[in-house]
């Protein structure tokens, strides 16, 4: 990305279904994220920021339980872009990224939206470009392993193009 100036601050809500790696994705920037959790799952959210270009990216991640609805929308709210991670592995939740896109969208309006299909290190990970077929979505799906790192900046960067194309 070029450089853009003057700095910008932005806020990019990390969300997706139960157990996609939506805390992982979130912990591979920033020096100390935060992360509210008991027993391994976010019960509250993931926030850490990071300079990117000269983006100062807030990203805040949301529980992935439906349960927590609530929380995803109030973590939503003023986002400049989405990240909505999902379990490459895991099919039968890629039926929820209608309902995921359309609670967060109601908050926040029609904001640039990326799918980062996670967990492509594991066996059984379905390729991205199948992933977008399966739930006819338009825009783009990135592969990545947040566990290792691989594909998390190229997927935070993509959603940060989209943010300075849409205020073109």
């Amino acid at each position: 990305m070029e450089p853009h100036s003057p700095e910008q601050d932005v806020k990019i809500v990390v969300t997706g279904p139960y157990n996609a790696g939506k805390s992982e994705f979130v912990q591979r920037f920033g020096i100390k994220p935060i992360n509210v959790a008991v027993n391994g799952t976010t019960v509250g959210l993931d926030f850490t920021h990071e300079m990117i270009d000269n983006f100062h990216v807030h990203i805040f991640g949301t529980p992935g339980q439906d349960h927590f609805r609530d929380v995803q929308q109030c973590v939503a709210r003023g986002a400049s872009g989405i990240i909505l991670v999902l379990d490459s592995t895991d099919p039968s939740t890629f039926a929820l990224v209608e309902e995921l896109t359309k609670r967060i969208k109601a908050v926040c309006g029609r904001v640039p939206l990326v799918i980062c299909a996670n967990k492509q290190d594991k066996d059984g990970a379905l390729p991205p470009e199948r992933i977008k077929q399966m739930i006819g979505f338009k825009g783009k799906v990135i592969g990545s392993s947040a566990l290792h790192g691989e594909g998390t900046k190229t997927t935070l960067v993509e959603v940060l193009k989209q943010i300075r194309k849409a205020e073109e």
